[in-house]
Formats: C-alpha cells, sequence, structure tokens
C-alpha cells in the first residue's frame, strides 16, 4: 500500500470500527424496546447479532494494528426510547446490516487492487458475512431475498 492509500485505509477502518461498536449498543438497545408475544424469540436474535458485532469491532481494531495504525472509533449515537414490535425490531435490525454491508463494499473499493491481499480478503470475508445476515433477517420478516442485494 502507498502512504496516501495506508492513511485511507486507516481512516476508513476506523470509520467501520466506529459503526460495529455503535451497532453493537443499538442491538442491545433494540432488545429492550421489544414489546409483545415474539419478544423472547427477537430478544435473543438481537443479542447473537450484538455479539457478533462486538466480534467485528475486536476483528476491524486487529487490522487497524495490523496496518500500523491505532483504534481510534468516534461514536456518534442517540437513541430513543420508543417501543417496538417484533418485526419492527428485525426491520430496524435490517437497517443496521445493511448499513454494515454497504460499509464493507465500499472499504472493498478502498482496498481492491492495493496489494494488500491480507486487507482484501478481509473486506471479502466481510462483505460475505453481511451478505448472510441481511438474508437471514430477510428470511425471517419473510421478504424475498434472490437477487435482493
Amino acid at each position: 500500500m502507498s502512504e496516501y492509500s495506508r492513511e485511507v485505509a486507516l481512516s476508513r477502518l476506523n470509520e467501520l470500527l466506529a459503526e460495529e461498536l455503535e451497532a453493537s449498543i443499538r442491538y442491545l438497545h433494540l432488545g429492550t424496546l421489544v414489546q409483545g408475544i415474539d419478544r423472547l424469540v427477537i430478544q435473543k436474535v438481537l443479542q447473537e447479532n450484538h455479539e457478533e458485532t462486538v466480534e467485528h469491532a475486536q476483528q476491524v481494531s486487529e487490522k487497524i494494528l495490523q496496518v500500523g495504525g491505532t483504534p481510534q472509533p468516534k461514536i456518534n449515537l442517540e437513541l430513543t426510547g420508543e417501543k417496538c414490535t417484533g418485526i419492527e425490531a428485525l426491520q430496524t435490525a435490517l437497517l443496521f446490516e445493511q448499513a454494515a454491508l454497504d460499509a464493507y463494499k465500499e472499504f472493498l473499493e478502498v482496498v481492491e487492487g492495493s496489494g494488500d491481499v491480507v486487507l482484501e480478503e478481509f473486506a471479502r470475508q466481510q462483505v460475505a458475512l453481511e451478505s448472510e445476515h441481511v438474508s437471514e433477517l430477510r428470511m425471517l420478516l419473510g421478504e424475498n431475498t434472490v437477487g435482493s442485494e
């Protein structure tokens, strides 16, 4: 990587770290707001998503260190206290996952062809994982997933 692209990659990695940390907090918060008969099932799904976003944040932090940077996420988070149904919670979770998918796709564009095979492979793996998460949530919501990404 050239110095310029290294700095761009580090900046984008720190943005991804912030996004993953924000999502983990959003999942925890969203789980407390779910009301209705499907509350326990939806809370379990949101808890699993929370744990996975924490894992992703740890992975992004490691990539930042490997590139020679320091993790410096800038967290920007506002949470509401509006209660929601299980379906509404899943729809909100789908927005989180779609945003993560879009962010990793953008990161892949940054590192693709840069010569940093490790970061490029990491980006590809994250795009694949986030694509799966989006598909899973769409299935839970009863949405058609074929060709929707």
